[in-house]
């Protein structure tokens, strides 16, 4: 008898633990909102774009090797960070589009809804907020999470 109270109390609590478990995404399955950034080569005319889901995992697309690369989570504060400094941007309505020779920009994608900022990457006059962020994403494309 104890060892069946023990199978069930072992049951539960790995039926607890897939509960509990965050949502992993596949690359056909990433959520409609999501974030999305990255940079932009004028020279080659690259796009290296980054998917940040919710739950702080991370896709790139390359436009040049046309390949889908899925990396190790970004921490849950920096993707908090990011989520909530997008949403910032978008409260506020503001806009920000300038193009140099590497642009970086950030995306707010719901579906088809897309909201896009972009900047050059050597203006030394950024708004601070907008420096803070873009010093994670170098931080995210140097070190891609692997």
């Amino acid at each position: 008898m104890k060892l069946c109270y023990k199978n069930i109390g072992l049951l539960l609590f790995g039926l607890f633990l897939i509960a509990c478990n965050t949502k992993k995404y596949s690359r056909e399955s990433i959520p409609a909102q999501r974030i999305e950034f990255g940079y932009m080569n004028q020279k080659t005319g690259g796009t290296n774009t980054y998917i940040l889901a919710d739950n702080g995992q991370l896709f790139q697309k390359s436009t040049i090797t046309s390949r889908y690369t899925e990396y190790k989570k970004v921490k849950l504060k920096d993707a908090q960070f990011i989520y909530s400094m997008v949403d910032q941007l978008k409260q506020s309505n503001s806009s920000m589009y300038t193009i140099g020779q590497e642009t970086h920009f950030i995306r707010l994608r719901n579906g088809i809804e897309l909201q896009e900022w972009k900047w050059d990457a050597a203006d030394l006059n950024l708004p601070s907020d907008i420096k803070r962020l873009d010093e994670l994403l170098i931080e995210i494309f140097e070190k891609k999470i692997d």
